[in-house]
């Protein structure tokens, strides 16, 4: 058994500080796997399809979005079908990860209190745990393009890389508002109504090719709406919507913002704790 990390309350250097958590995750990683496992376990305890729902759950909503925003306009298109229920299951594991990571120092209060694990541990499994129903989402993609009558490419296969920068971003986020919600109770609601306002501004009912030309760039400057676009260039092996600017800037954004996420966390959650 490795060797307990008591954390106190001093404030480490701000360019350490993301060294140290991941120095941390990987000491604890056990107790990380073994926190994932049992979210997964609890989250799908007593229901008849099981693991199962990680991939009815999403079909379902697709085909109740699709009912809104194609029948009821005429468009038929099985590529638009798909093109939902991608944007769908990346802004999933994006809103998820946020408003998991925010309240996660609240809702292990009583673990943190008693042991000297530390606290992102905690967080970082909600993470992980949003990953795997990802994943676990994602199988179903490649048999619902076949019943669509849609071309499985190769490039199908890149799919699954588009959950890092996600969780990044995600994480990011998440782990400054961990900090946020100890002082102020109201950050989750905040973070609740952002997310609920973002999933309409993402991209997740529309694309670059549904507006104009004249808007990309505007709509680009949105990380998320790029990472679905992302993940529906890896479905249809098609990246001509894609400027590599975009790219880029989306994942330095995300690279960023998970740095400056742990940082703040690192420096803060020690003074966190303490409103528990």
């Amino acid at each position: 058994m490795g060797r307990e990390v008591i954390i106190t309350g001093g404030r480490p250097n701000p360019f350490a500080a993301p060294r140290l958590m991941v120095g941390r995750l990987l000491q604890h990683r056990r107790l990380v796997r073994h926190l994932v496992v049992r979210d997964l376990k609890v989250t799908y305890h007593g229901t008849i399809i099981g693991y199962g729902w990680t991939m009815l759950e999403p079909l379902l909503l697709t085909a109740v979005y699709w009912a809104v925003f194609a029948l009821l306009r005429g468009n038929e298109d099985p590529l638009f079908v798909l093109e939902i229920l991608l944007g769908v299951l990346v802004y999933g594991l994006f809103s998820k990860t946020i408003s998991q990571t925010t309240t996660g120092l609240v809702t292990y209060a009583g673990l943190i209190k008693q042991t000297s694990v530390p606290r992102e541990v905690f967080l970082w499994s909600g993470g992980a745990f949003q990953t795997l129903r990802f994943f676990l989402s994602c199988l179903v993609i490649p048999p619902t393009m076949l019943v669509l009558g849609v071309d499985v490419e190769w490039t199908i296969l890149l799919l699954p890389i588009i959950a890092i920068p996600t969780l990044a971003l995600g994480m990011g986020l998440g782990l400054i508002g961990a900090v946020l919600h100890t002082h102020i109770r109201d950050t989750a609601h905040v973070v609740g109504i952002l997310t609920r306002a973002g999933f309409f501004l993402s991209g997740v009912f529309f694309g670059m090719r549904h507006i104009d030309p004249v808007h990309h760039d505007l709509f680009a400057l949105n990380p998320v709406a790029i990472l679905i676009e992302m993940s529906r260039s890896a479905m249809t092996g098609d990246t001509s919507l894609l400027e590599v600017e975009w790219v880029a800037r989306t994942l330095i954004v995300s690279a960023t913002v998970l740095v400056l996420g742990a940082i703040v966390f690192v420096r803060r959650e020690a003074e966190a704790v303490k409103h528990l």
